[in-house]
């Protein structure tokens, strides 16, 4: 069943890579190889890259990378392939889907709130400093003068 698996592989890449790039040299294509299985986890467990992992699956998964390479294939041929097998499970990193956008809304939203918040209250603010302001009568104006004349007397 495992060989079966990378047999697929093999003819789904094929198909697939209409166009294909030249082939690497040896130092190159292994270079490009261990760049890949940093890219791809292992179907084994589906806990660590292929790059790190030791099992009989992610030894197949390797050489597949280095068969595909070596057939001229590009790194996202590869990965296309592997993706076509077993979903985008395999790579290490996904692409974004679903409530990815949710943290940003919630971002807007939280500025707009505080924004509306601030103009309320500094509309609140400016209208009791508008009431509380002090305004004289002319009891007050009484006073002050009753005050004055009786701090002169006092002299």
């Amino acid at each position: 069943m495992e060989g079966m698996g990378i047999r697929m592989i093999l003819a789904i890449a094929v198909l697939a890579g209409l166009i294909s790039t030249p082939p690497l040299d040896a130092k190159a294509l292994e270079r490009e190889a261990k760049q890949i299985e940093g890219l791809l986890i292992a179907p084994c467990c589906w806990s660590q890259p292929v790059a790190v992992h030791y099992s009989a699956q992610a030894d197949e998964v390797r050489a597949a990378i280095r068969r595909l390479l070596n057939d001229g294939k590009n790194r996202q041929q590869v990965l296309d392939a592997f993706v076509a097998q077993y979903g985008t499970r395999i790579l290490a990193d996904p692409p974004g889907r679903g409530l990815h956008w949710l943290p940003w809304a919630f971002l807007l939203i939280g500025a707009a709130v505080t924004v509306a918040v601030i103009r309320h209250l500094r509309a609140n603010r400016e209208a009791t400093a508008a009431e509380e302001a002090p305004t004289t009568t002319s009891a007050d104006d009484e006073y002050a003068e009753r005050l004055d004349r009786e701090l002169r007397e006092l002299d």
